[in-house]
């Protein structure tokens, strides 16, 4: 009985992590896409600026310099809110396969290659979740560890 109440509890953390995941894939979906906007009015503002002309009004130079500035400051908050989507779905991954390993090894029964296989396909979204956050933070990767003969 205690088994199967273990078992139904990671069954259940799972797939509240798989449901989370999804969730926050679709919310950095909408961060780049606000991002991809406001990039837009970011533009707009530019030009509003290049449009000036020696013949401009004061009033004209300190508008276009509000719309650049409220344009730069969204951008800013957008992309805040990005990373920090970005990096919780690296923690909801980790979280995930901490658990994972914390079922394989209080199984006695497994041999360690068995363990491996079944941690190394569950590590997987955790590795790709880690190379994104990598790539949108522009981390260098470190070099690989040369082979032993």
């Amino acid at each position: 009985m205690r088994r199967s109440l273990l078992a139904l509890t990671c069954l259940l953390s799972l797939g509240a992590a798989g449901c989370q995941s999804q969730n926050l894939a679709q919310r950095e979906q909408r961060a780049k896409q606000q991002i991809c906007s406001q990039l837009a009015d970011a533009a707009k503002a530019l030009d509003q600026v290049a449009a000036l002309k020696p013949t401009s009004t004061v009033g004209e130079a300190a508008a276009a310099d509000r719309a650049l500035g409220t344009a730069l400051a969204a951008l800013e908050r957008s992309e805040q809110k990005l990373e920090q989507l970005r990096l919780q779905n690296f923690r909801t991954q980790l979280k995930g396969f901490k658990a994972d390993v914390a079922k394989v090894a209080s199984d006695k029964k497994q041999t360690l290659e068995q363990a491996a296989v079944e941690l190394k396909a569950k590590a997987q979204p955790v590795l790709e979740a880690r190379r994104a956050l990598t790539a949108a933070v522009k981390c260098e990767e470190p070099a690989a560890a040369p082979a032993k003969p």
